[in-house]
C-alpha cells in the first residue's frame, strides 16, 4: 500500500505539470526540419526551371528576329539572296535582357546562350530561299 500513495502522488504530480515534454519537443523539431528540407529543395528546382524557361524565351526571341530579317529580306526590292542577308542584320546582342549573354558568340552555325548561371549551346540552321534560320538546342 506505501507503493500505491507513492504512485499516486507522483501520478497527481505530472498531471499537475504544465510544458512539453523533452519527446514532444524532438518530434517537432524533427518535423520542423523535414519540412525545411523539403521546401529548400523545391525552391532549387523552381530557380533552375526558371532559368531553363528563360534560355527557351531567348531562343524564341532570336528565332523571331531570323524571321523578321528573313521575312524584310524576302520582300525588299532586291529580294532575298543568301544566308548573309540575315545573318548580317539581325543583331544579335541587344534588348534580348541584361541577364543574357553569349559565352560562344553567335555566328552561322550557332552559339552558347547563358542566362544567369545557366549556358545551352546552340545551332542555326541556314536559311534558305524557304525557310528562315533557326536556333535550336545541340
Amino acid at each position: 500500500m506505501k507503493n500505491v500513495g507513492k504512485f499516486i502522488k507522483m501520478r497527481s504530480f505530472i498531471k499537475n505539470r504544465q510544458g512539453f515534454t523533452l519527446i514532444e519537443i524532438m518530434a517537432v523539431l524533427v518535423i520542423m526540419g523535414v519540412m525545411a528540407s523539403v521546401a529548400v529543395s523545391k525552391i532549387n528546382d523552381i530557380s533552375g526551371t526558371a532559368e531553363l524557361r528563360a534560355l527557351d524565351t531567348g531562343i524564341a526571341e532570336l528565332n523571331a528576329r531570323e524571321m523578321l530579317y528573313w521575312t524584310n529580306a524576302k520582300f525588299s526590292p532586291s529580294g532575298w539572296n543568301s544566308d548573309d542577308d540575315v545573318l548580317n542584320y539581325v543583331d544579335y546582342n541587344t534588348n534580348v535582357g541584361p541577364e543574357y549573354s553569349w559565352t560562344v558568340a553567335p555566328n552561322a552555325n550557332g552559339g552558347t546562350l547563358s542566362f544567369e548561371s545557366r549556358s545551352i549551346a546552340l545551332t542555326r540552321t541556314i536559311s534558305t530561299n524557304t525557310a528562315a534560320a533557326r536556333w535550336a538546342p545541340t
